[in-house]
């Protein structure tokens, strides 16, 4: 009872000092709100509350867009923990499929190999064995390993053939594991790992941050299932305008676009038809033909060279979100 009563006091003690924090800020108890402080009061030394703790350490207080800011600074450097684990587990499983298939593979030669020798030797003794009883017993034991011997190797090529279906399963896996379930677009993992690939190249290249403007209203007010299929409208909209360009999901309401061989102002203006075409369109609930409203994006474009491009792209996202939304900011070329 005196462990129940404790509990429950460290609860309530919780609870206050969260609600005692939204108040203080004047922040609304959202879900994510609620979330991020529960991330402060539970552990003063996790990234969170560092973070937290380092804004307000000379009395200031949050607003909605610190929060906000402190949120997506921790999923980008903390991003997609759990599809990292999955993908590292699949590309573990695909390398040790790899080492399995190439012993089966040098196993079956072996077999094939012994099984000749047994077959020779089997008639040589069978050519003898009417005269020479003791060779007639040889002669049926050599006969006997011949047939265990093709036996194994008939489950070899079993085992082969079920080690090459379970390869191409754990490459669509994989393949998998780097797309975004509701978009199928590449995620950020895949996004990133390309991002670093022409970083390391050298090669022309601009990057842009896309978010959607005001998508929490469209949640709020229609439910999740229509902000779904918003999410997958701007994803097809990004695709059919920025042709063979790779466009991502980075989470949320957040889409990534990598602009090979452009400049910022050049990948600008093909990112910019994007915006336009979408800001003109009428969209309804399917289900009721209400109107949704107006759906937009901001971005920001930056080119992918020095440090962190990403950061810098997500900066101009927030220039062009305070400049008044749907429009793109982008580096000078």
């Amino acid at each position: 009872m005196n462990d129940k009563k404790s509990r429950d006091d460290a609860h309530r003690r919780t609870f206050r000092a969260i609600g005692d924090f939204l108040a203080l800020h004047g922040l609304e108890p959202t879900p994510e709100n609620y979330t991020l402080v529960y991330g402060l009061v539970s552990d003063d030394t996790t990234p969170v509350a560092r973070m937290i703790l380092a804004l307000t350490a000379d009395g200031v207080r949050l607003t909605q867009r610190d929060v906000d800011r402190i949120r997506k600074q921790i999923d980008e450097e903390f991003p997609g923990l759990e599809e990292d684990k999955a993908a590292e587990l699949i590309a573990d499983l695909r390398r040790s499929m790899e080492n399995f298939t190439s012993v089966v593979d040098a196993t079956r030669e072996e077999t094939r190999s012994y099984e000749a020798d047994l077959a020779r030797g089997a008639e040589d003794l069978n050519a003898h064995a009417t005269a020479n009883p003791s060779i007639s017993t040889v002669a049926r034991l050599t006969g006997a390993m011949l047939e265990r011997t093709r036996a194994a190797e008939a489950q070899l090529a079993v085992a082969r053939s079920e080690a090459d279906a379970l390869r191409e399963k754990l490459a669509e896996a994989e393949e998998e594991a780097r797309s975004d379930a509701l978009t199928r677009l590449p995620n950020r993992r895949a996004f990133e790992t390309r991002l670093d690939e022409v970083m390391r190249s050298g090669q022309l290249c601009s990057l842009a941050i896309c978010d959607i403007d005001r998508f929490k209203r469209v949640n709020d007010g229609h439910g999740h299932g229509v902000g779904d299929r918003v999410l997958r409208m701007v994803a097809e909209t990004l695709q059919q305008s920025c042709g063979e360009h790779m466009v991502a999901r980075l989470g949320g309401e957040e889409f990534a676009v990598l602009f090979d061989g452009l400049t910022p102002v050049e990948a600008a203006v093909l990112l910019d038809q994007a915006r336009a075409d979408l800001a003109v369109r009428d969209f309804r609930v399917r289900e009721t033909d209400a109107p949704l409203g107006q759906i937009t994006f901001s971005a920001g474009v930056a080119r992918c060279t020095g440090d962190s491009p990403l950061k810098r792209a997500d900066n101009l996202l927030y220039e062009a979100k305070d400049a008044g939304r749907n429009r793109i900011a982008a580096e000078a070329d």
